[in-house]
């Protein structure tokens, strides 16, 4: 689902990239924005399981605490990704992004949160900088100071979204926290940016491509809250979000909007991969989520009680199954047979 997201997001943005450089980006920017707020409240509403999560759930404070550290640096982030690219150079801009979801990942790998840490692991941040720098070199021409500074905030606020979006998944249902932050983006950027620009936006051409735009954006906002209601880690998104400089470069190739990378890019491309796989096998096998059934998207626990004589219980089904254990003596050892499952 993560490597889902970006290839659509790559796709929805290359789609983009068609109007320019007729149209600012601003405003076209503005425009996906609102569209993609409508069609993502509309698809929310003919989702059953959806609508049934979105009546039990219940808004406390705590939870909102979240939902605005989470909206309001995303606001924004936009608008600075805007203005960085201005500044440096795209293949500056992936490299700094990336290196936001490398320094997350391998903080989860060295520092994980159950489970004792390996700063071994360190290693693997090494190799996927070190692709990511070999893939995104040729395209880091011209970087000025202020440029940097926002596409470090740009990771920061990423990386910020990251964490927050799994606090989120853990206290309530994402979806209500993506809708609300689509509308807010909508009214509060979307909106004014399209009333005040001069660009003649309301064109079949302008509208047909921001649409279909829109629409992958929706697919991989789908995507993105069913990552993570299946992974329940941020470390593990994080791992895969760091495979977005590979993903940005093949669809741009596939669509005819990128350049194909030099040998030392392709080499770059097969490290971050490497890394990205590797951290992501290590963090599954020492999650606690490994293993157990997914039940409506959602990891469902499993109960056990197997100390001494006393039988097994296994849960995370519709029904649950008793296991005795049926015990057997002989002249001289104290033997187990084999359990036998009964409803």
């Amino acid at each position: 689902m993560g490597v889902l997201t970006l290839t659509l997001i790559s796709l929805g943005s290359a789609n983009a990239t068609r109007l320019y450089p007729e149209y600012s980006p601003a405003a076209v920017g503005a425009l996906i924005t609102v569209l993609g707020a409508v069609f993502f409240s509309l698809a929310t509403r003919f989702r059953s399981q959806a609508r049934k999560r979105a009546a039990e759930f219940r808004w406390d404070r705590a939870y909102w605490k979240w939902v605005f550290i989470l909206m309001v640096p995303s606001l924004l982030q936009g608008q600075l990704q805007q203005a960085a690219l201005k500044r440096v150079g795209v293949g500056t801009m992936m490299t700094l992004v990336a290196l936001g979801a490398l320094a997350l990942s391998t903080w989860r790998l060295v520092f994980p949160e159950r489970g004792p840490g390996r700063r071994r692991h360190v290693v693997w941040f090494v190799i996927g900088l070190v692709g990511v720098v070999l893939l995104a070199r040729p395209f880091t021409d011209g970087a000025e100071s202020w440029g940097l500074v926002m596409a470090c905030l740009v990771s920061a606020i990423g990386v910020s979204g990251t964490i927050v979006s799994g606090k989120l998944t853990e206290l309530g249902d994402l979806t209500r926290v993506v809708e609300l932050m689509g509308w807010s983006a909508a009214c509060l950027v979307g909106v004014p940016v399209l009333v005040w620009t001069d660009d003649h936006w309301m064109t079949w051409r302008v509208l047909s491509t921001v649409a279909l735009t829109s629409a992958l954006f929706l697919v991989a906002n789908l995507a993105y809250v069913r990552a993570y209601e299946l992974a329940r880690s941020d470390g593990l998104i994080s791992t895969v979000q760091c495979l977005n400089p590979v993903v940005a470069c093949l669809v741009g190739l596939l669509v005819g909007t990128g350049v194909a990378p030099n040998l030392y890019g392709w080499i770059g491309a097969g490290l971050v991969v490497l890394a990205s796989a590797v951290a992501a096998r290590i963090l599954l096998q020492g999650s606690d989520h490994t293993g157990l059934p997914v039940k409506n998207g959602v990891w469902t626990e499993d109960r056990f009680d197997t100390g001494g004589n006393s039988p097994a219980w296994i849960a995370g089904l519709d029904t649950v199954i008793r296991v005795p254990d049926i015990w057997k003596t002989d002249e001289w050892l104290l033997w187990k047979d084999p359990p036998r499952l009964t409803a």
